[in-house]
């Protein structure tokens, strides 16, 4: 299954009909994810050591009579649509210089049904979710798009995947939507698989529920994270 038809499924049941109502039923969500794809292709530059770059930042603009219309479901469209940018780079091998963002932003110039994409490049850090946690309890990506990442686990029980509802989302395309969860339960920290596809290890083993201790390695797809726990 292609990058647009993850996309497609993904978005069913979400915003399909919303998206067809505010396009007269010509433009849909699968043609701005089109041309998203499009508009990374046009801007690609190859930088050092034939590493591939594309923009990180995009904007679909939008008349404003369609921006209302799709402000309800404004946060999860441009968080699949983010998603579908970064799925969509990872199988061509081109690389960000920080987190992918997308915007729908109203434009007086358009009428309705009508859609076009602008992109920048803008260098940041791959920031983890914005979470409220506690103590020293952290995963530290060491490979992977994360790599370098750093985020704090929740005081009971984070969900880790590449679904939307998910406390950690992973671009990982080997992650399943929730892949895993780490509890805390009282002194112990316990990694528990949710039944992904691809399997979770822990210190090289498959797992489907074990206590971690601080250094331990965890697997997911292939992504490999450490858990650090500072008392």
């Amino acid at each position: 299954m292609g990058v647009l038809q993850r996309f497609e499924r993904r978005l069913e049941g979400l915003v399909e009909g919303v998206f067809a109502r505010a396009f007269g039923g010509v433009v849909q969500p699968v043609e701005v994810a089109a041309a998203l794809q499009r508009e990374a292709a046009d801007k690609k530059a190859i930088v050092g050591q034939g590493r591939i770059l594309v923009p990180n930042t995009y904007v679909v603009e939008l008349s404003r009579a369609d921006t209302e219309r799709l402000s309800e479901y404004d946060a999860p469209l441009r968080q699949e649509l983010g998603a579908m940018v970064t799925e969509h780079a990872q199988e061509q091998g081109w690389s960000f210089v920080g987190p992918v963002a997308v915007r729908l932003e109203p434009v007086d110039d358009l009428g309705t049904g009508v859609f076009r994409v602008r992109s920048t490049v803008e260098a940041g850090r791959m920031e983890p979710p914005q979470q409220s946690a506690d103590g020293g309890h952290r995963l530290e990506f060491t490979t992977g798009t994360h790599a370098g990442q750093v985020t704090a686990l929740l005081p009971e029980v984070t969900v880790i995947g590449r679904g939307a509802d998910v406390d950690v989302r992973l671009t990982d395309l080997d992650v399943s939507r929730r892949h895993a969860e780490v509890r805390r339960d009282g002194e112990h920290t316990w990694l528990i698989d949710l039944g992904s596809s691809n399997g979770t290890t822990l210190n090289g083993r498959p797992i489907d529920r074990a206590a971690m201790h601080d250094g331990d390695m965890l697997r997911l797809g292939s992504t490999e994270i450490r858990y650090r726990s500072v008392r």
